[in-house]
C-alpha cells in the first residue's frame, strides 16, 4: 500500500478494511469503506464507497454513492449518484439524474433526469425526463417526458410522446404516438391502468425525492 500527497494505491486489503484520501486507486485488491474524491478500481472490489468521481473496471461494489459513476465490465448493487454511466455491466438498484446504458443491464432504475439504454434491458424504469431505447427492453417504463424506442420492446410503457420504430408493448399509455406501436390492450384497459399508473408515478416522484434528500445528507457527511 501506499500513500502519497493523498493519494493511495493498494493491491491489497488495508488492515481495518478502510480508505480515506484525496484519490483512491485500487488493482486486484479490496476495501470495505473507501471515501475520496476520486476512486478507480480494476479487478477489485468494496463495501461502500463515497466520492465525486468513481469508476469500476471488472470489479464489483456494494453501494456507491458519488457525483459521477462510470462502470465497466462489473457489477453495483445500489448506485446513488448524478451521472451514470456502464458498458457490460450490472446494476441492481440506481437512483440517478442522467443514466447511460450500453450493453448493460439493471433492476430498479430511478431516474431523475434523462435515461438511455443500447442493447441495454431494465426491469422497471422510472424517468422524469426523457428515455431512449435503442434495442432495449423493460417490463415497466414510465417516463414524465417523452420516450424513443427503436427496435424494442416493453411490457408497460406510459409517456407524453412516444416514438417508436419496430416496437411492441402489451400496453401502452401516451398523449401521442408517433410511429407504430403493436399493443395488447386496446383503450379502454388502457384508461384503467392509466389510473393506477398515475397513482404509482405519484409515489415514484416521492421515492425519488426522499432518496436524492438522503444521497445530499450522505455526500455532506
Amino acid at each position: 500500500m501506499e500513500e502519497t500527497n493523498g493519494q493511495m494505491q493498494t493491491n491489497d486489503t488495508p488492515p481495518n478494511g478502510d480508505l480515506y484520501a484525496e484519490s483512491v486507486s485500487i488493482h486486484q485488491g479490496g476495501a470495505r469503506d473507501i471515501t475520496a474524491k476520486t476512486v478507480d478500481i480494476t479487478q477489485g472490489g468494496a463495501n461502500k464507497i463515497k466520492g465525486d468521481t468513481v469508476t469500476i473496471r471488472q470489479g464489483g461494489v456494494q453501494e456507491v454513492y458519488a457525483d459521477d459513476v462510470v462502470v465497466r465490465q462489473g457489477g453495483v448493487v445500489r448506485a446513488q449518484s448524478e451521472n451514470l454511466e456502464t458498458n457490460q455491466a450490472a446494476v441492481i438498484f440506481a437512483t440517478t439524474k442522467t443514466a447511460v446504458f450500453h450493453s448493460s443491464s439493471a433492476v430498479n432504475i430511478i431516474n431523475n433526469g434523462d435515461a438511455e439504454l443500447h442493447q441495454s434491458g431494465a426491469q422497471v424504469l422510472l424517468v422524469r425526463g426523457d428515455a431512449h431505447l435503442d434495442q432495449g427492453h423493460s417490463k415497466v417504463l414510465l417516463s414524465g417526458g417523452d420516450v424513443t424506442i427503436d427496435q424494442s420492446g416493453t411490457g408497460v410503457l406510459a409517456a407524453r410522446t412516444v416514438q417508436a420504430k419496430n416496437c411492441g408493448t402489451v400496453l401502452l399509455i401516451a398523449q401521442n404516438v408517433e410511429g407504430t406501436v403493436n399493443t395488447s390492450f386496446g383503450p379502454r384497459e388502457s384508461v384503467l391502468f392509466g389510473i393506477v399508473t398515475g397513482i404509482v408515478t405519484g409515489i415514484v416522484v416521492l421515492v425519488g425525492n426522499i432518496f436524492g434528500k438522503r444521497l445530499r445528507r450522505l455526500r455532506k457527511k
